[in-house]
């Protein structure tokens, strides 16, 4: 697997729990499907998880993966201050 690369990072869950979030991302010449299905197989196991995909397919390079995402904490978007 090494040509994938991860990237996580912690997310604050209610209760003081923690989740995750990871970036898988493939860099080499083989089919990106196939391989980052298998590397998101073997990176949650049979945890629960939601992964996000491009809708499009433009980008089959890239998934992103999140525990817990009924469980992290939220608050309402305010448009004047929540910015990239």
């Amino acid at each position: 697997m090494g040509q994938i690369k991860i990237q996580e990072s912690e997310i604050d869950l209610t209760h003081g729990r923690k989740g995750k979030m990871a970036v898988l991302m493939y860099a080499g010449e083989d089919d990106p499907v196939a391989k980052l299905d298998q590397a998101v197989s073997t990176y949650v196991g049979n945890k629960g998880h939601h992964q996000f995909i491009d809708i499009h397919m433009d980008n089959p390079w890239i998934r992103v993966i999140m525990s817990d995402i009924n469980n992290i904490n939220q608050r309402d978007f305010d448009p004047q201050t929540d910015r990239l």
